[in-house]
C-alpha cells in the first residue's frame, strides 16, 4: 500500500510542478485576446489601489511608450500581469496648475504602475517581483527615469521593497523637484486616505541630469524648521543624477 501511494505521487507530481519563475515570459500584450486576459486578471484580483475609471489599454504589439498591459506567461497560461503607463494623470494635475514645462517633463520621465496581480495559485513564487523588474526594464527602455506605484497594504509594501523600491510611510506625500534648464519646480503629491495603508513607492531606473528629478517625502513630523511660509521641510531621498540600481 505504501509503495502504491508513492507510485501515485510520482504519477501526479509532474502535472503539479510549476515552471520556474525565471523561465516565465513577461511581455506587453500583442493582441486583443491577451489584453482581455490580463485586464480580467487585474480587475478580479486587485481589490483597490488602482484607478478603475481608466480605460482598458489597447494591445501594444509595437511596444510604444503608452498605457500598456503586460502579461506574465508560463507556456500559454497567464500567471500574472501589470498595467503601466506614462504618468499622464499627475502630469495633467501639474498642467492644470500652470506648470506646463514640469508637466511635460513628468509625463515623459515618469512611469506609473497602475496595478500588478499574480494568479492565486502561483503566489509565493516570486512572480510579482519578476513582473516589477520587467516593468522597470520596460520603463528604462522607453527612456523614463522614475517608476512610481502606490502599494495599499503591508504585503504589497514588502513586495515593492523586495523589488528594490523605496517606500514612504503610509499617507505621506511624495515630493518631486523637477530641474530643467536651471529652473526648479517642486511638486507635491498627497495620497487619498480612502485606503489607510496606502503609500508611495518609487525606483529610479534611468539617469538624467537635465531634466533632473529629486525625490523626497513631505515631513509630517513638524520639526519647527519650516520655510518662510511655515511649511515643514522636505526630506530628500534620491535623484536621477546618480547612477540607478541595476535590475
Amino acid at each position: 500500500m505504501r509503495l502504491f501511494g508513492r507510485f501515485k505521487d510520482l504519477l501526479h507530481g509532474p502535472a503539479q510542478r510549476h515552471e520556474p519563475a525565471s523561465r516565465i515570459r513577461i511581455v506587453p500584450t500583442a493582441g486583443q485576446v491577451q489584453t482581455d486576459m490580463v485586464w480580467n486578471l487585474l480587475t478580479e484580483q486587485i481589490e483597490h489601489g488602482w484607478d478603475k475609471s481608466l480605460p482598458k489599454p489597447v494591445p501594444n504589439p509595437e511596444d510604444l511608450y503608452r498605457p500598456t498591459l503586460i502579461g506574465a506567461w508560463s507556456q500559454d497560461r497567464l500567471v500574472g500581469g501589470a498595467f503601466v503607463m506614462p504618468d499622464s494623470q499627475d502630469a495633467q494635475y501639474l498642467a492644470a496648475r500652470g506648470v506646463h514645462d514640469a508637466a511635460e517633463t513628468f509625463e515623459r520621465c515618469c512611469c506609473m504602475i497602475q496595478g500588478i496581480a499574480v494568479a492565486p495559485e502561483r503566489r509565493g513564487e516570486g512572480i510579482g517581483t519578476r513582473i516589477k523588474h520587467s516593468v522597470d526594464a520596460w520603463a528604462a527602455h522607453h527612456h523614463a527615469c522614475l517608476v512610481l506605484s502606490i502599494p495599499t497594504n503591508d504585503q504589497a509594501r514588502r513586495m515593492n521593497q523586495k523589488a528594490g523600491r523605496i517606500t514612504l510611510p503610509p499617507l505621506v506625500p511624495l515630493v518631486i523637484k523637477i530641474t530643467h534648464h536651471g529652473q526648479g519646480t517642486i511638486c507635491i503629491f498627497p495620497i487619498n486616505g480612502t485606503v489607510p495603508g496606502s503609500c508611495w513607492a518609487f525606483r529610479i531606473v534611468g539617469q538624467s541630469a537635465d531634466p533632473a528629478l529629486a525625490i523626497g517625502q513631505w515631513n509630517m513630523e513638524g520639526t519647527g524648521r519650516g520655510d518662510d511660509h511655515g511649511r515643514p521641510p522636505v526630506q530628500w531621498i534620491a535623484d536621477t543624477t546618480a547612477i540607478p540600481q541595476q535590475f
